[in-house]
């Protein structure tokens, strides 16, 4: 399994499941999850296509 690399994230602004399940020290399953309850918004750009704001990720932590 390929770890992702926790310095470059804080550069990008769009992230991939697998990113943001790192940034919130989660697995992608429970981020999903979140994404199926409208905890967290994310847009599905196709088959296995699902990418998320940086900033809807900051806005978890305002709350």
């Amino acid at each position: 399994m390929n770890k992702v690399d926790l310095n470059n994230l804080n550069e990008k602004e769009i992230l991939t499941v697998k990113e943001a399940a790192a940034l919130l020290n989660c697995s992608t399953r429970s981020l999903y999850r979140h994404i199926n309850d409208g905890q967290i918004k994310a847009a599905n750009l196709g088959n296995r296509l699902t990418r998320i704001k940086r900033s809807d990720i900051d806005w978890l932590f305002k709350k």
